[in-house]
């Protein structure tokens, strides 16, 4: 009998990939890696950009904020897009504005013109992040081989911060900062070409016509959390009662309860607000975020450290980061047979301690101190929780994610983390400066008493996300909880 048109998205095929599904796994995961190098390439050639575009102080900010911004707001929004018309389209859209954006960019003759293509990466980078993890999600119906999966996917986004980090001097000292922005474009064009010949469209969607997007519920959302992050990054210039930093906020959180009432009410919500009726979900995603404030803003800490109080230039930072980034690489590749053997909630609450440990061990480390004797280890140790950590982070907040719904989880899942990482790294510098001003003796000594108050703070955190992760469910009551989550994506 043929099939109408009302059945459930669950029950139509979605084939994902010509050929085997690791080859879903291999774009998704060199796409994170190109994504996180751009990120941290740029970054270290900052400086060389200011003096060749003769840029002040504010357009330099802008360079930095208008990817964040865009990045920031459309996480969601891009997530739940990749669900209603199709992770394909969307995540090869996002391809082709990432490569021109690098062409735009490393074309740039003047401070607008780079401010333009960092905000065309940033959008484009909030479309392929929660894509990629929603094809995976899509392609791997099985958990174990899906969490595998996962966990590689985190691991190239770490393995592509510390190459961006490590390469970011070398090809600013010697083929100019606009090489950081043309090393991304064949990567770009090698995922286009591959993802157009292997990703499968969509077949057969269950519903005809244009899909619903409740879009007043978009803009709110997506205005809710730049206003947040827009508050967050003005930290470096307002003080936290200022007018600025309050009306930035008080404007975040008007959107955000337009949004929860237009949600409430709507009949095709973009977030459907029964998904945080799982425990698993609501908790994964607080530990998520309270656990990324301590670590986004600790690699900031601990890369400062390194070169105002040690003395490195960028290129020895980014060297000195190397050994730790590989650990970290590695453990998260075998996260997933930790998980499979013990399960994910006991392997983030033991990463997080170890990570917690590290940081503590680093914030001991003194004014003269040298990297062999007191920087290499504690550093392997926190970055050895990372790895374990962050993969589980990913996995518990997408646990039993319906595949019909997995950009919006993926999308959920990763604004969490971003709108973490911006309140966390204003949160704890603006801790280390204040620890700073009360501290006595040299500079560098000053300026280690800061760092050091401001780890031991990101450790505290740590901690606490290890203490709610004992609240997100086990295994047995996950499972319970999938029949709820099956149901809310079946009707959004």
């Amino acid at each position: 009998m043929e099939q109408t048109d009302d059945r459930p998205v669950a029950d139509v095929r979605d084939s994902i990939v010509r050929g085997p599904l690791w080859y879903v796994a291999a774009i998704s995961c060199v796409a994170y890696f190109m994504v996180q190098f751009d990120n941290a390439v740029v970054s270290i050639a900052l400086p060389s950009i200011q003096r060749s575009l003769g840029l002040d102080v504010t357009g330099l900010q802008w360079v930095v904020n208008s990817y964040s911004l865009a990045f920031a707001g459309l996480l969601l929004l891009s997530g739940r897009l990749s669900d209603l018309f199709g992770r394909r389209e969307v995540f090869l859209a996002g391809l082709w504005m990432f490569t021109l954006g690098s062409v735009l960019g490393g074309f740039a003759q003047n401070g607008w013109e780079l401010v333009v293509a960092r905000a065309s990466h940033g959008v484009s980078s909030a479309v392929l992040l929660p894509s990629s993890l929603g094809l995976i999600i899509a392609a791997y119906p099985d958990k174990h081989r899906r969490n595998r999966a996962i966990s590689v996917w985190g691991a190239a986004s770490i393995i592509g911060g510390v190459c961006g980090a490590v390469l970011g001097g070398v090809l600013t000292q010697h083929w100019g900062w606009r090489s950081t922005l043309f090393f991304c474009l064949p990567i770009g064009c090698v995922l286009l070409y591959f993802g157009t010949r292997t990703l499968t469209r969509r077949v057969a969607a269950a519903r005809t016509g244009i899909p619903s997007l409740d879009l007043p519920g978009a803009l709110c959302v997506v205005s809710a959390v730049t206003a947040a992050v827009y508050a967050t990054i003005g930290l470096k210039d307002h003080a936290w009662l200022s007018a600025h930093t309050l009306l930035s906020f008080a404007v975040s959180i008007l959107f955000l309860a337009a949004f929860l009432a237009i949600e409430s009410r709507s009949k095709h919500p973009m977030v459907p607000l029964g998904i945080f009726r799982s425990r698993t979900i609501s908790m994964a995603n607080l530990v998520s975020f309270v656990a990324t404030t301590a670590m986004a803003s600790q690699v900031i800490l601990v890369v400062l450290y390194i070169q105002k109080v040690l003395g490195y230039n960028p290129q020895e930072a980014g060297l000195a980061e190397l050994p730790g980034g590989l650990t970290t690489f590695l453990v998260a590749i075998l996260t997933a047979r930790f998980v499979k053997r013990i399960g994910a909630r006991p392997m983030l609450i033991v990463g997080l301690l170890v990570y917690a440990a590290g940081v503590v061990w680093i914030a001991q480390v003194p004014v003269h101190g040298d990297y062999w004797g007191a920087i290499f280890f504690p550093m392997e140790l926190l970055c050895a929780g990372m790895g374990l950590t962050m993969p589980c982070l990913t996995i518990t907040a997408t646990a039993g994610a319906p595949k019909e719904s997995a950009g919006l989880y993926s999308g959920v899942a990763t604004t969490t983390r971003q709108i973490g990482s911006a309140i966390g790294v204003a949160v704890f510098t603006s801790i280390a400066a204040t620890a700073s001003m009360s501290a006595t003796g040299s500079k560098q000594a000053v300026l280690a008493s800061g760092y050091h108050t401001a780890l031991l703070a990101c450790a505290g955190v740590a901690v606490l996300g290890a203490v709610l992760a004992l609240a997100i469910p086990g295994e047995r009551r996950q499972e319970a909880e999938q029949d709820v989550r099956l149901d809310v994506g079946a009707h959004a």
